[in-house]
């Protein structure tokens, strides 16, 4: 009971402080998006504003300024007086107030509460927003975090070995304890694979409206809407068209969306760790670009054949990341051979895909680094959009 009121308590201080717009239909966040509802979700509750009346910017990566002002606003704007102690934070900026009070409050992790430099612009990995979600959390007396759960965490990626080489050691243990003892099993932060958490990768806008969305419905227990519903929005009329008359297998127009939509629809039947049915036939046996299919060549033509049908592949070594597209099937060469994932998301920085591997099982939520990719032998992708 006490919890409840608590969490209406806010809610009203959200919604009487909060000015929120009508929820837009976002030219760039199609409702087959990954994280759609829960823009919609933040976007009705004025807790995260589009970056204009139609585009959220899903995609765009995150500053230090910015979470603050997330932050901030989300905490219902509250008046700050003083400084902080920020020699780069240029006095009259429009992100002052958002650390001022992001400092004041310790949302901020010790080691720029420690220092004179912020680095306001730097863009934020996941780990970082994920401590400052926590601190915020913290200061409500809503950090019901589980020290006992980091240990049965499966993440191979939380290792202090790869914070330091990145050069975010002085980070490791607020991380820890903010991703795996509270964020992880509060269901806040989700990993990015069956054993990786990505927790050095930049936070985009779609992943912190995502992450603000889940700590309102389950740790304050969900807010109201402050503005009306609007139907869910239909797919964008002329969303990157590859080329007239082209088709997926399912006959709609061949655009990236409709292409992820047909691939993301597999994960109805076949969730992580669920086998495929090896070894797969394809569309047209006589024009596949792996002899081998079972593994992860088995499942990415199975992905491919879902959204292309039978139109031809095309192979592009050493391509260019602007080339890239959603569908398109990213090989390399790792030890002891070869590896190949088809592509669900790209931003400046990593692609997120789906993939197999031995095991004949489906995975979906993986992630790789253009800089990796990038240095591995036999870089190329196979793609079915018509040149």
């Amino acid at each position: 009971m006490r919890k409840r009121m608590m969490s209406v308590l806010l809610c009203t201080v959200l919604a009487v402080s909060l000015a929120a717009p009508a929820f837009a239909a976002y030219r760039d966040v199609p409702a087959s998006h990954w994280a759609a509802g829960d823009i919609q979700y933040v976007t009705e509750r004025g807790l995260f504003n589009g970056t204009s009346p139609d585009t959220f910017g899903p995609s765009t990566e995150m500053s230090r300024a910015m979470l603050a002002t997330v932050l901030h606003r989300y905490a219902g704007s509250p008046a700050v007086s003083g400084s902080a102690p920020y020699v780069d934070v240029t006095v009259g900026a429009w992100y002052m107030p958002g650390v001022i009070w992001a400092y004041q409050n310790g949302v901020f992790p010790s080691v720029n509460l420690s220092r004179t430099l912020l680095y306001p612009d730097e863009n934020v990995r996941r780990a970082e927003f994920c401590v400052m979600l926590y601190n915020f959390a913290k200061s409500l007396g809503k950090a019901n975090d589980d020290p006992s759960v980091i240990t049965q965490a499966p993440f191979t990626d939380m290792a202090w070995d790869r914070f330091s080489m990145a050069g975010f050691g002085p980070l490791y243990s607020e991380a820890e304890a903010a991703i795996l003892g509270w964020a992880w099993p509060m269901g806040i932060m989700e990993g990015t694979s069956a054993t990786t958490i990505n927790p050095l990768g930049t936070i985009t806008r779609a992943e912190v409206a995502a992450m603000l969305a889940r700590f309102d419905r389950n740790i304050l227990g969900g807010t109201e809407p402050t503005a009306p519903v609007l139907p869910e929005p239909g797919p964008d009329p002329s969303p990157l068209p590859t080329d007239n008359g082209y088709t997926t297998a399912d006959g709609k127009p061949l655009t990236e969306e409709n292409v992820w939509a047909t691939i993301v629809a597999l994960k109805e039947i076949y969730p992580t760790n669920t086998p495929y049915g090896a070894p797969y036939v394809p569309n047209n046996p006589l024009d596949r670009p792996y002899s081998n299919c079972d593994a992860c060549a088995g499942w990415a033509m199975k992905c491919s054949d879902a959204a292309f049908g039978d139109l031809p592949w095309r192979r592009v070594n050493n391509p260019h990341w602007e080339d890239i597209r959603t569908g398109d099937l990213v090989q390399f060469r790792n030890t002891p051979g070869g590896h190949v994932v088809v592509v669900l998301e790209k931003t400046d920085e990593y692609i997120k895909v789906t993939e197999s591997g031995i095991h004949n099982k489906a995975i979906w939520g993986g992630q790789y680094f253009k800089w990796w990719l990038e240095k591995q032998p036999d870089y190329a992708i196979q793609t079915r959009y018509p040149e």
